[in-house]
């Protein structure tokens, strides 16, 4: 079975919570004066990913590998966790490429070519983009600050960091077998660092910075995802973020306008 990366070039995917043990960590001195259960963390962490129906934002993208460094801007509508729309554009708002994932298919629009490219070519693209293949699910998860298939995530150990900031967990995926750590901040209970491995080596590692409040949800305003075998690393900054404002099903569509 192929190794997901739960970005994009995509735009992500990821049983934990019923197998977690009510074991309540001891208490840092750093730390908030009560810190919850396992499976009440990670039920937290699940009851935020279901609550973000929709994102709007404005993204700028850094894309940096040995010898290219280079900044995109986009426009980024996610819906419910399973439809994704990624627009990049010049510094003259010209159109340099539109991605679309709608749970059940992925294209990609190349204006320089005015062509559409559709299921394993995009796979294809994405494998020599990132090294790995992408989950577009878990591609989403990771933008809106979540974990990457969270209900196939079983516990196999944790512990603090060294200030007593962080719970580092170390999990397994019951699905793909690899091997997911987490890093939890002990005061907010938000997603800090995610690193994925298989077979001893690592896949890539990714996060979170700058969480501000957006309505009654805290989001993370920087993303980074470093590919290791690549050498690479994406930095994500949003801005103009709105959350739960509602996105119509054809902004999913391909504007006719947008092809010659």
């Amino acid at each position: 079975m192929p190794i997901f990366l739960r970005w994009h070039a995509v735009g992500c995917l990821m049983v934990f919570l019923v197998s977690c043990q009510h074991k309540v960590l001891p208490l840092p001195t750093l730390a908030k004066s009560e810190i919850p259960s396992f499976s009440s963390l990670f039920s937290d962490l699940k009851a935020r990913k279901l609550s973000i129906k929709d994102l709007k934002a404005l993204v700028r993208t850094k894309v940096s590998r040995e010898g290219f460094n280079q900044s995109f801007r986009q426009t980024l509508l996610v819906k419910e966790n399973k439809a994704m729309r990624v627009d990049t554009y010049n510094l003259f708002r010209q159109v340099l490429g539109v991605l679309i994932y709608d749970g059940e298919k992925t294209l990609m629009y190349d204006p320089r070519e005015n062509r559409l490219i559709y299921g394993k070519e995009v796979l294809e693209n994405m494998l020599r983009v990132f090294g790995t293949y992408v989950d577009f699910g878990d591609y989403i998860s990771l933008f809106l600050g979540g974990i990457p298939g969270l209900s196939h995530l079983e516990m196999e150990a944790a512990k603090w960091n060294s200030d007593q900031t962080v719970v580092q967990i170390e999990t397994t995926n019951q699905i793909t077998g690899e091997r997911v750590d987490i890093g939890i901040d002990a005061y907010t209970q938000l997603p800090k660092s995610l690193i994925l491995s298989q077979g001893g080596q690592e896949i890539y590692r990714v996060y979170w910075y700058d969480y501000k409040k957006i309505d009654k949800f805290q989001f993370a305003h920087k993303i980074e995802i470093k590919i290791k075998s690549k050498k690479q690393s994406f930095v994500v900054r949003y801005s103009e973020v709105m959350i739960n404002q509602g996105i119509p099903l054809n902004a999913f569509d391909l504007a006719p306008e947008l092809m010659n």
